[in-house]
């Protein structure tokens, strides 16, 4: 008995070091708002995390720093990094000549505590960084604008949609969705319309009338040009259930004009019964590991519910 019980902590152990890592920081270029001039520029191969800092040196002219190292998923930051700047090096408009050996000057804190925020620490300065957007608004209804591919499933069954999101929510029923937007299915005609907000705590979601019987609900980390939740397909005369499907999600193209095709309801109703099915049989709902709330979601569901009925 009591092997059974050691054996049984060191999984629950296990389990909660692997749900306690997170995936790396979104890749592009980061910056201060109140420090123009300075950028970063972040990117990530595998688990190595490379940085190159655009800057200036004590003399004020421009300089060129870098960052290198481990990304430690328990902690969500460069392991062991140090900054290290190059002596001299080729400049725009002249023949090409190589730079000087790289000079350390020192560890470094880079830190990522969400997937677009960064914090740099360094002589005793902090510089707190957010990803750059180019034009994209921050909140969820500007920066979910577009088309994307969502692929979702479990157990070697997968499914996907091809969702557009038009903009800001633009009916009444919205006013108490946070940051809400408004969009279509793809190939779904004007009846197959989806609505969703940002949630308090970051998580964006929406709600896709699925088809005559079901509605399916997404909820998922937006990391700018990827998504990462999950998928849950429900009668419309149930509440969202506990369980739902592994979702991944990536932009397509940025925002665009509708597509009128359209798919015959039975199909995307038999495809529906499917999706719930398969939904209803999967594990309790995670995203990055953690285990997700829907408390909110449920009790957001008429506002979202009334704001499809509006959006027909």
């Amino acid at each position: 008995m009591f092997v059974k019980r050691v054996f049984a902590l060191l999984l629950l152990c296990a389990s909660a070091m692997v749900a306690a890592q997170t995936a790396p920081p979104v890749d592009g270029i980061y910056w201060n708002p109140q420090q123009g001039g300075r950028g970063y520029a972040v990117e990530t191969q595998d688990d190595i995390v490379f940085i190159a800092i655009y800057n200036y040196d004590e003399d004020h002219s421009t300089a060129f720093y870098f960052v290198q190292g481990t990304w430690d998923a328990f902690n969500r930051r460069v392991s062991d990094a140090h900054l290290f700047t190059v002596d001299s090096g080729p400049w725009i408009g002249s023949p090409f000549t190589p730079h000087g050996p790289g000079v350390d000057l020192g560890p470094v804190v880079f830190e990522f505590p969400t997937f677009t925020t960064g914090r740099f620490v360094y002589n005793g300065q902090t510089v707190n960084l957010q990803r750059f957007l180019y034009g994209y608004g921050p909140n969820a209804d500007s920066l979910m604008q577009g088309i994307w591919h969502a692929t979702s499933g479990d157990a070697g069954v997968y499914f996907g949609d091809l969702i557009e999101v038009d903009g800001p929510c633009t009916v009444s029923s919205c006013a108490s969705i946070p940051e809400a937007f408004q969009g279509v299915r793809f190939g779904g005609g004007s009846a197959r319309v989806l609505v969703g907000g940002r949630d308090v705590g970051g998580r964006v979601y929406f709600l896709l009338d699925s088809s005559d019987s079901y509605y399916s609900y997404y909820e998922f980390e937006l990391r700018i040009n990827q998504w990462v939740g999950l998928e849950a397909t429900f009668l419309k005369t149930d509440d969202i259930p506990d369980t739902g499907l592994a979702m991944f999600g990536a932009r397509l193209t940025g925002p665009s004009a509708p597509i009128a095709a359209t798919t015959p309801e039975a199909t995307l109703a038999q495809v529906d019964g499917l999706r719930a099915q398969a939904s209803a049989q999967a594990a309790p709902a995670r995203i990055d590991g953690k285990a997700v709330q829907l408390d909110r979601a449920r009790a957001m569901l008429p506002a979202l519910k009334q704001a499809l009925t509006e959006l027909r």
